[in-house]
Parts: C-alpha cells; structure tokens; sequence
C-alpha cells in the first residue's frame, strides 16, 4: 500500500469514528449537521455542534465514547476549547478515565500533560507540548505518550504530526491491561 493509500484508509477509518459518534445523536435534524461537517471537511464545527447537543439534550456517554470525543478533538485541535465539556458530559466514566486540568510534568524543555488513564492497568495517556518562548505550552501536543507502570518505566511515543497517532495511542492505552510493551 503507497502512502496515499494508506492516507485514505486512516481517513476512512476516522471517518468510522465520526459517523459512529454523530449516531449519538438521536434524530436527522441533529446527525446531518454533525455528518455534513465531516463531508465538507469542517471538522471542528462538527466537534461543537455534536458536543453543545450531547449537553443540551443530557444525553449519557460511556468512557471509550468520552475518550474517543476527546481523541477527536484533539485530532482536530479543539480539545482545548472542548476539554471541560466533554469531562462533563453525562455518563459513567468507567474503566477509562479522560481528564483535564492537571498540571503538567515538565521534562525540560516539554510538559507532559496527563490525559486519559485506564482505572485497572494504571496506564496513562499524556499530552506532551513544547514550552513556548513566551512561556506557554503550545496549543497542539507535540506527541501522544502512554506510560506503563512497570518497574522499567516504559512508554510508547506517538508522534503527533502523523495522521492516526492519537488513535494509535488510544489503541495502545485501551487495548490491553498487560502493563508489558507489546511494541
């Protein structure tokens, strides 16, 4: 498979995702929006109707459903306008945990800011950003990081600019709770 086919096949994956996610919705009037959005490429106008109507009708989400709102919209650079009302969203949260304003760990010249957590194998999911020259943490992560809580202190880094990485880190924070590198 060429990259370009393999660019079309993460897409369409995604797209999976997002059509899964618009379904949340219960009627057309509220799913056609959300859909339309993806088909023009208006993602993140997407990401705020969906979000704003999952509130406004107090419709109940599961923790892979939060963790995947949230991967999206990072996916898509809202996460930081979105983070607070996706925590909140009505439901339980489960075994996977997303979080929002923890305070960073810095690692020189970067931060690590905890994201998602998975209750039974303590693995964690972080954000990691770039200090800024004026002091700020750069608005899009610079990679996806999944710590395992092993003896070894092993983690698996996700390169942010490539088109799947947070699904990937997704996948490898959910996919199993054997705290052992499988990568």
């Amino acid at each position: 498979m060429d990259d370009y086919q393999e660019k079309v096949r993460k897409h369409a994956a995604e797209g999976v995702v997002w059509s899964r996610l618009a379904g949340l919705l219960p009627g057309a009037e509220d799913v056609d929006p959300v859909q339309g959005a993806w088909d023009i490429g208006e993602q993140e106008a997407g990401l705020f109707h969906l979000v704003d109507r999952l509130f406004e009708l107090e419709l109940s989400v599961d923790d892979r459903t939060r963790a995947e709102l949230a991967a999206m919209a990072s996916q898509w650079g809202v996460w930081d306008q979105l983070a607070t009302d996706i925590v909140d969203l009505p439901g339980f949260q489960g075994k996977l945990r997303v979080v929002e304003g923890l305070e960073p760990v810095e690692r020189g010249d970067m931060a690590l800011v905890p994201w998602m957590r998975c209750e039974p194998c303590g693995r964690i999911l972080a954000l990691e950003h770039r200090h800024e020259s004026w002091g700020a943490l750069s608005a899009s992560p610079v990679s996806y990081i999944v710590s395992v809580p092993d003896a070894t202190g092993s983690q698996f880094v996700f390169d942010a600019e490539e088109q799947d990485a947070v699904w990937r880190a997704l996948d490898r924070l959910t996919a199993t709770c054997d705290p052992s590198p499988r990568e």
